[in-house]
């Protein structure tokens, strides 16, 4: 277990996904999963789909998808690849997706998209914030089974929880949103696969919100980067203040164990069914 240092303890714990609350461990983990947050409660981040599993009773899948808890709000943040991974491993968790209040889909490849049928299988019908470039796609291919919002740079998706809105990469061309959650020690950054670049999202998030960032997490695809562009890229988010990064998903293995190295005690282990429990 990796260990969180003392002066974070008041404030982020990372947690297996049991379901009962138990005392914290001097090392930052509890045995088991707090409940669920009320609305003064702490934000709470629960990864449904991962590439690797934190837990052994759930199955890891090419994908990534959040449950994120905050406000006493509830917003699925992506759906993974494949809709029976998805509930199955919520099923497991024991987290029924019929008492989320809206969806959030960063882009629209199929292993952050094709989940989605599995709430339509269980009747979900709740609205689905996605960026105009692919708001039409996602209304087309579901019909009625959400209401399709689009989001735009600094809007609201739930009470607390904001998108970046529209960022492209024009040598990569795949419009993708991230989303920024301000809180009182700093920017919370959630990301699908930042193909547009994680260093640009960090930027944009500080010019919607300020700083400092306190924590960024999800996907940062740099499996095709050299070593020397990971460590550039690790230097950048130093110099922009990010205190602790989670990489996950389509970072690439040796990306995020660069990530590990570099951030030591403040590197947040992922993985399906890894719980993160934030304070303050």
């Amino acid at each position: 277990m990796i260990a969180v240092r003392p002066l974070w303890l008041a404030c982020l714990l990372i947690v297996p996904s049991a379901a009962r609350p138990q005392q914290i461990a001097q090392s930052g983990y509890a045995d088991v999963a707090p409940a669920a947050a009320p609305d003064d409660g702490p934000l709470r981040i629960t990864v449904l789909v991962d590439n690797t599993a934190a837990d052994s009773r759930l199955t890891p899948a090419w994908g990534f998808a959040a449950l994120i808890e905050h406000g006493g709000r509830t917003l699925l943040f992506d759906a993974g690849g494949d809709p029976r991974v998805l509930l199955a491993n919520a099923d497991s968790l024991g987290i029924d997706l019929r008492r989320v209040d809206a969806v959030a889909v960063s882009h629209a490849h199929g292993d952050h998209t094709n989940g989605l049928q599995g709430l339509v299988q269980r009747g979900v019908r709740v609205p689905l914030y996605a960026l105009p470039e692919f708001a039409s796609a996602v209304q087309n291919r579901f019909g009625d089974a959400f209401t399709v919002r689009e989001a735009g740079p600094g809007d609201e998706l739930l009470a607390g929880v904001l998108t970046t809105g529209t960022m492209e990469d024009p040598g990569v061309g795949i419009p993708e949103q991230s989303l920024v959650i301000p809180t009182d020690s700093g920017l919370v950054v959630i990301t699908g696969c930042a193909h547009q670049g994680i260093v640009a999202i960090v930027r944009r998030a500080l010019e919607l919100h300020g700083g400092p960032v306190r924590l960024v997490v999800g996907g940062f695809h740099l499996g095709a980067k050299s070593d020397a562009e990971v460590r550039a890229i690790i230097a950048e988010l130093r110099d922009l203040g990010v205190r602790s990064v989670g990489a996950t998903h389509c970072t690439g293995e040796e990306a995020v164990a660069a990530f590990a190295a570099a951030y030591g005690a403040d590197f947040v282990p992922v993985g399906v069914g890894r719980v993160l429990v934030l304070w303050g």
